[in-house]
């Protein structure tokens, strides 16, 4: 075959080639790009992270005291009101007190009499009773005079209690407050009749507030004195205050199966008021300079594990997942975890400081994807 022969072969193979390749689609001709998917990542930090455990409950005064007017008669001073702020051994208000003065004045009259009487007698006693030792005077004549003496010296006695009841009542009629707080409430104006029964006054201790919570029986061996509390109410939406676990009342409610358990939160603005609702976190445990990623970025895979046996016998196991990108590569990581709070979860294998890790696109993703980052630290 001369060559002139050949070149025409060739160039009739080239042309057909041509041809074909022009007549196919071009999803045919050209190979297909591989699909580059959008993300959002966030870099893995350390930090401190809480678990904890929430509870309902309701604010409550530190301390409330009624106070009550031992002496049922009507009030003829009032000195504080409601809101007003008072201190412990202030004077709140004073009820009828003038007989209980007249028996004062009277009690104190008695016990110059009978301390006179007693002082005559007892001089006399102590004249008798040396010459009866020098045998001057007779036993039955020393005997009366002791006996006078006694008398003297018990009516003295006598006289001395009835001045301190009197003094006692006296100090009664005026009403003073047994702690430091607020006046909550009053119940009687000037003139009215008090009565055992009902307080004058009601004093809140309110620079401390206290929250009683029910710990299911199952949470009681987690929680314990001193633990912190973060308490939010809806008077300030959004803003947390912090308080500590006080007392855990040694008895389960046979009824409820619940243990009371009592947080006091400092409240010295008084901004927390007593009656109203309370939203409670314990923490129960505490994690410092640990690896977090923000828990939407977790991807959780759960499947049925044979345990051996029966066919029965199973359980559900729960794997954890996320995606970091490597050189604009999606790269699947198996990963270990502890503590969960609201937005963040404890790594404990599988990321490293720094790591950058997809929050947004990873339910789209496999193992080594094409990606681009299109929000989030590169």
């Amino acid at each position: 075959m001369n060559s002139v022969k050949m070149r025409l072969i060739i160039l009739t193979i080239i042309g057909f080639l041509f041809l074909n390749q022009c007549d196919r689609p071009k999803a045919v001709q050209n190979t297909q790009k591989e699909r580059i998917y959008p993300v959002q990542v966030e870099k893995v930090i350390r930090g401190n992270i809480e678990r904890r455990i929430a509870y309902l409950g309701n604010l409550e005064a530190y301390q409330e005291v009624k106070v009550y007017s031992t002496i049922p008669t009507r009030i003829t001073e009032l000195y504080v009101d409601i809101n007003d702020r008072v201190k412990a051994g202030d004077l709140l208000a004073v009820v009828d007190n003038i007989k209980i003065k007249q028996a004062v004045i009277q009690a104190e009259a008695g016990l110059q009499s009978t301390q006179a009487q007693y002082e005559n007698i007892l001089t006399e006693w102590k004249r008798v009773k040396k010459l009866y030792q020098e045998n001057a005077v007779s036993q039955s004549q020393h005997d009366a005079l002791n006996a006078q003496k006694e008398a003297a010296e018990a009516a003295v006695n006598q006289t001395k209690a009835g001045l301190k009841s009197a003094k006692e009542q006296l100090n009664d009629s005026y009403i003073k407050a047994p702690i430091s707080g607020i006046i909550s409430s009053r119940t009687y104006n000037i003139g009215d009749q008090t009565s055992p029964q009902m307080p004058v006054f009601t004093i809140v201790q309110m620079d401390k507030i206290k929250i009683n919570i029910d710990i299911v029986e199952g949470q009681v061996d987690q929680i314990a004195v001193g633990q912190k509390a973060y308490i939010t109410v809806d008077t300030y939406p959004g803003e947390i205050f912090t308080g500590t676990v006080n007392t855990i009342y040694p008895t389960i409610n046979p009824i409820t199966r619940t243990v009371k358990c009592e947080i006091v939160i400092e409240n010295p603005d008084f901004r927390l008021k007593p009656g109203g609702f309370a939203r409670v976190e314990i923490v129960v445990e505490q994690h410092n300079d640990v690896l977090l990623v923000p828990k939407y970025a977790i991807i959780e895979k759960t499947s049925l594990e044979y345990l051996g046996g029966e066919i029965t016998h199973t359980r559900v196991k729960t794997e954890k997942y996320v995606f970091i990108v490597s050189d604009n590569i999606a790269e699947m990581r198996e990963i270990d975890t502890d503590i969960t709070s609201d937005h963040y979860i404890e790594v404990t294998s599988g990321l490293a400081s720094g790591d950058l890790v997809i929050t947004i696109g990873q339910y789209d993703l496999s193992d080594s994807t094409l990606v681009e980052v299109v929000k989030g630290e590169e």
